[in-house]
């Protein structure tokens, strides 16, 4: 075993190992050597050892879903880089791995709504949760920011992720009357409150543009027309900080 540790890869799966990450072998095309798949992943130093022994310059692989999920951003790809630029704001300061093609692993707190998707985000945007996998690319000397922090997955992902709901038409409301802005307030204040998941992000983005209308025609300042949108949006689930990022973006 003492001949074994002394490669870089097997020492690097120990080491994760030791901090309670189970790990498995995979190939140079991120493939599982493993009979089983991430199935396989252990902690045990022994089965380590020996799959480091039989396949020296392995991949260290590490399930998904238990100890945290994965927005699998492929930032080669246009669409991508476009997403992630325009969310980027929105995306909180957590764990994040540079991938060997030079995409970002961005790691969050387990959620059940998290499962495997490829482009449902967006084109090019992934998820792994439970059943499955990714390369854990800071043990090959990939970078790693915000090592210490694991954020909950935003709402607007989990949106995104949830079953898609009728959209919302952005027709613009015309205000004529003190007495229609009112009922038109309050209608756009209810479709927020009222809001299901899966439909949220969309209606709140929606119900900004509305209360900017109204800012706009000097029926509401913008302050009240923001702060009446979160709390609404409260009721609904939504947190705080989110909703009035999604509320601002839409005033932009």
């Amino acid at each position: 075993m003492a001949n074994i540790i002394n490669f870089p890869n097997v020492r690097k799966a120990l080491a994760l190992a030791e901090q309670g990450l189970p790990v498995f072998a995979c190939d140079n095309n991120k493939s599982p050597l493993t009979p089983h798949s991430f199935k396989d992943a252990t902690t045990n130093t022994d089965i380590i050892c020996r799959w480091w022994k039989r396949w020296p310059d392995a991949l260290i692989g590490v399930p998904t879903g238990e100890k945290f999920c994965i927005v699998d951003c492929d930032l080669q790809h246009v669409e991508a880089q476009v997403w992630y630029g325009e969310h980027c704001r929105r995306l909180p300061l957590t764990r994040k791995h540079t991938t060997r093609s030079g995409g970002r692993h961005l790691l969050f707190q387990p959620h059940d709504a998290v499962k495997c998707t490829t482009s449902k985000i967006h084109r090019n945007i992934d998820t792994r949760g439970l059943g499955g996998y990714v390369i854990w690319w800071p043990s090959h000397g990939y970078e790693v920011l915000h090592a210490n922090c694991l954020e909950p997955v935003p709402d607007f992902i989990l949106d995104a992720l949830a079953p898609r709901r009728e959209s919302i038409s952005f027709r613009p409301i015309i205000y004529e009357s003190p007495a229609q802005t009112a009922r038109q307030l309050e209608g756009i204040l209810v479709t927020i409150a009222r809001a299901q998941e899966g439909n949220r992000d969309s209606a709140l983005f929606w119900a900004g543009h509305r209360l900017a209308e109204l800012t706009g025609a000097g029926m509401l300042s913008r302050a009240t027309a923001i702060a009446l949108g979160v709390e609404a949006a409260t009721r609904c689930g939504l947190g705080r900080h989110e909703a009035q990022r999604t509320i601002e973006n839409a005033f932009r």
